[in-house]
């Protein structure tokens, strides 16, 4: 099977230079989605047809093995998939299309999909959907519950307006029927364009066997056009990420005003204040306290039963075991050891105005107040910091020592 993913537009409702499928989501473009649900599917090679700025959505694609075809002019998704004939001409089989603007359709929902249309031997399945408010969305137009046609927004009659079940955008053609079916599409609709939707009518009229598989949600079914969309499709996937870490046994006191991004570990028993950001790449310990405010950045490890407290960012950071670091801190490129208390307003500099350089702080340390930490440093196992001291490299400082200063010394030891 192969794949065309459909990523030419620019996406004129959503005011912005930057093409709709490269817009971020938790800080990955929307198009990522795609690619991810797909080669979860086995398909390591989709063919990917860009049009507007086409050299950017082309650098994104390298590290995913996705193929880039151009569609010169964009003249609408019939059009867009025909772009793509020549990179298929030596392919077999079926071909799935998927648009690269909707990244919450279930990688589950995809494998019933396929499964359906292999037991139903249909020439073409399309993908639709129940919406409640089916506004802007094509319609799946059925006679005696058979499909007949997808009748688009501004092509519809008011009584084929009322119909709720839509189309998603996700079809499985057979390769040699698509292309001949493409080669008769015109423009006879309001917008002037080539409509991939007419070939499953011009194929049914024919004799061949189209079908409408109503298997995914109305949440999946939710497509990127506008601003307004990619907050809503954000704030699903957020909820969906909530949900999944919530069954494992970790607390959010306020899910709404919490962002949990996907790929983030937290363990059993945790608890996670509001308003905290956590993305990417971050694992969490078990029966640890998060936030609120806090912002945890990808590669950050934290150890069990550790407290990262109101407005702490930490990036790129290994912290042990019941560590606190309650309040006011920035913990970049640092390793912090089990125990360790950092004080309010610690600071870690990591950037020497060329490269991130990295602070190490043993077990046990105590970080007074308004600590700067100037990068590379390493701090000693059980050695305390005074308030508002600035450590500095090449200062010896040996485990249990006591510094204060800017910049910091180690206090003298008094004789007994």
């Amino acid at each position: 099977m192969e794949a065309i993913v459909l990523a030419a537009g620019k996406g004129t409702r959503m005011c912005s230079e930057l093409p709709k499928v490269l817009h971020p989501v938790f800080g990955k473009p929307v198009l990522a989605y795609a690619l991810e649900v797909l080669a979860k599917a086995g398909i390591k090679k989709p063919y990917v047809v860009v049009g507007y700025k086409a050299d950017k959505v082309r650098s994104f694609l390298k590290p995913y093995g996705a193929v880039p075809v151009l569609q010169r002019e964009q003249k609408g998704t019939g059009h867009a998939v025909m772009a793509a004939k020549a990179a298929l001409a030596n392919a077999s089989g079926s071909v799935l299309i998927w648009p690269g603007d909707m990244p919450l359709v279930k990688p589950e929902t995809l494998e019933k999909f396929l499964a359906a249309h292999q037991r139903s031997r249909a020439h073409v399945s399309v993908l639709s959907c129940d919406q409640a408010d089916p506004w802007g969305y094509g319609r799946i137009v059925r006679e005696e519950g058979l499909f007949a046609a997808i009748r688009e927004e501004w092509d519809a009659t008011p009584e084929e307006r009322a119909i709720r079940e839509v189309n998603t955008g996700i079809y499985l053609f057979d390769k040699k029927i698509l292309f001949e079916a493409l080669q008769k599409v015109g423009q006879n609709n309001r917008k002037g364009e080539y409509y991939l939707t007419d070939t499953l009518e011009i194929l049914r009229r024919e004799g061949y066997y189209v079908e409408a598989l109503l298997l995914a949600s109305a949440e999946e079914g939710q497509g990127i056009n506008s601003q307004k969309d990619l907050a809503t499709v954000t704030k699903k996937i957020n909820g969906r990420e909530i949900a999944k870490h919530q069954a494992r046994g970790v607390t959010f006191m306020a899910p709404d005003q919490t962002f949990v991004a996907p790929g983030v570990k937290i363990g059993k028993g945790t608890m996670i204040y509001p308003w905290c950001f956590i993305e990417t790449g971050a694992e969490i310990g078990a029966h640890c306290e998060i936030g609120p405010f806090a912002k945890l950045r990808g590669g950050v490890v934290i150890g069990d039963e550790s407290v990262i407290g109101s407005f702490v960012e930490a990036n790129r950071s290994r912290i042990g075991k019941k560590v606190s670091a309650k309040h006011l801190s920035y913990l970049g490129d640092a390793v912090i050891g089990d125990g360790a208390n950092v004080g309010a307003g610690t600071i870690t500099a990591n950037f020497d105005g060329k490269k991130k350089q990295q602070t190490t702080i043993g077990k046990n340390v105590r970080v007074g107040a308004n600590t700067v930490f100037v990068a590379p440093v390493r701090i000693p196992d059980g050695t305390t910091t005074g308030a508002g001291s600035v450590v500095i490299p090449k200062i010896k400082i040996k485990k249990g020592d006591v510094v204060v200063g800017v910049p910091a010394r180690p206090l003298a030891k008094h004789k007994r």
